[in-house]
């Protein structure tokens, strides 16, 4: 009894005595719920980089580097698509930027939160993977129909793989308890609360 955790210690109603109280088994984790964690973890480090990207663009001359990026991949800056990207190029604003890189920081925390989650096993996490993953079906799909491309094809199965792994296992790992019975609702009667 010495070597108890002093918390995993609770008092025994009927004894007075302190009794060790069961723990919980911990939840299988499954391998292939943390490969998902791994590739949320992967996204969300690449919306910081962008991030960090964007701001340490913000203090730059963005028309002078669109032009340096051009003459530095030997591009004809006549050429309608370089004259283009020089020209959006010069429009953007710092504050432009630092809109994108909060908004891109606010999805790698969020990405972040979601694999740290499935990592853990929590079921929090598994709704949000399969609620975050599915909000992107309908559009990837609607990306198909205007222009087909093998690689939007790609993508659009592994969400729609990841949505319905992740949902089977929400719902296979789900205790199946009975509701009960319409006028057994509230504490058992005659016991204490």
């Amino acid at each position: 009894m010495s070597g108890a955790h002093p918390s995993s210690m609770a008092a025994d109603p009927h004894s007075g005595g302190p009794q060790i109280a069961a723990t919980l088994p911990a939840r299988q984790v499954h391998k292939g719920l943390r490969l998902v964690a791994l590739f949320e973890a992967v996204k969300g480090t690449l919306g910081l980089a962008v991030a960090i990207g964007a701001l340490l663009l913000s203090q730059r001359d963005l028309q002078q580097f669109a032009e340096s990026i051009v003459y530095g991949l030997r591009l004809d800056p006549a050429a309608h698509y370089t004259s283009l990207f020089i020209r959006e190029a010069s429009l953007v604003t710092p504050r432009d930027l630092g809109r994108v890189a909060a908004g891109l920081m606010a999805y790698a925390l969020f990405r972040f939160g979601e694999s740290f989650g499935l990592w853990r096993g929590y079921a929090w996490a598994e709704w949000l993977a399969v609620v975050s993953g599915a909000i992107y079906i309908p559009f990837e799909l609607g990306s198909i129909f205007r222009r087909f491309t093998w690689f939007k094809l790609s993508v659009l199965g592994l969400n729609i793989l990841i949505v319905v792994y992740v949902a089977l296992i929400l719902t296979r790992s789900r205790p199946k308890e009975p509701l009960p019975a319409p006028g057994n609702i509230g504490p058992p009667a005659g016991g204490n609360v």
